[in-house]
């Protein structure tokens, strides 16, 4: 960011998984990004006139997402300022009408280590002091204890699904009437508390019901990468008004809100 500060009038951030809720993928929210980036950004000697924030949804779907930042942007006249740390950089290809710029690489500055290390007790890299200070405080919460817990959860499920074939099948249940959608909560430390849809992950030699709409993206699950087949059938669970759950996907486990806003408009 300030690289692109250094070279450019304005800095357009997008924050993204906006409407996602909190996990060990995603521990704090849109506004509280923000505040940790502007804080950093102001240490640092930046001036925060030349900065805006646009909080952006996920859509576990390349076209849409793509679509949702060119909205944000709203210019074919802009620069996108990135380096390709990996493959999940790729998006830095998805905008060929926009010049593209690489920005420095800072060793050892990575958030999936970070989140590691910060979750397990070990060292965290060296931070900002404004982000550091925000963790720290963070850590004292009784949110950081539920995520800490999901941590070691999603850990010692990925052990023991060691050799799996992947990605993982499961079968979901979007059972929607009379203006309602039914709806389980999670009781489990992965997710605890959250609203999914009813289903099961298929066992070995189980196949995927047919005619079911498939939600495969690679980054959909917290656990493993897992593929979501899912029927316009009844599978149980209580009630939810739907007006009330498509206004707040960050209730919901996963992308499981953007499976039900997507089964309701199809």
């Amino acid at each position: 960011m300030l690289a692109a500060l250094e070279r450019h009038a304005h800095l357009l951030v997008l924050p993204g998984s906006a409407n996602l809720a909190r996990s060990v993928k995603n521990p704090w929210s849109a506004p509280e990004r923000v505040r940790m980036i502007r804080a950093a950004l102001a240490g640092a000697g930046a001036d925060l006139r030349r900065v805006r924030f646009a909080p952006l949804p996920d859509e576990f779907d390349t076209d849409l997402w793509a679509a949702g930042v060119r909205a944000a942007v709203g210019t074919r006249d802009a620069v996108l300022v990135g380096f390709e740390k990996d493959a999940t950089s790729s998006y830095l290809r998805w905008f060929p009408e926009w010049a593209a710029e690489a920005s420095p690489v800072t060793p050892g500055l990575n958030a999936t280590d970070l989140r590691r290390a910060y979750f397990t007790g070990e060292p965290v890299p060296d931070l900002p002091d404004a982000v550091r200070a925000a963790l720290e405080t963070f850590a004292h919460t009784r949110t950081f204890r539920r995520l800490r817990a999901e941590d070691a959860a999603v850990q010692a499920e990925r052990a023991r699904l060691a050799g799996a074939p992947l990605p993982l099948q499961e079968v979901r249940h979007c059972h929607v009437a009379g203006g309602h959608v039914w709806l389980r909560r999670r009781t489990g430390p992965i997710g605890r508390g959250l609203w999914e849809l009813p289903g099961h992950r298929l066992g070995p030699g189980e196949t995927p019901p047919p005619g079911a709409r498939v939600f495969g993206h690679p980054s959909r699950s917290l656990v493993l990468p897992a593929v979501a087949h899912v029927l316009p059938s009844e599978g149980g669970g209580e009630a939810v008004p739907l007006a009330w759950a498509l206004a707040r996907p960050r209730h919901f486990l996963e992308d499981h809100a953007v499976i039900v806003r997507r089964m309701v408009q199809s």
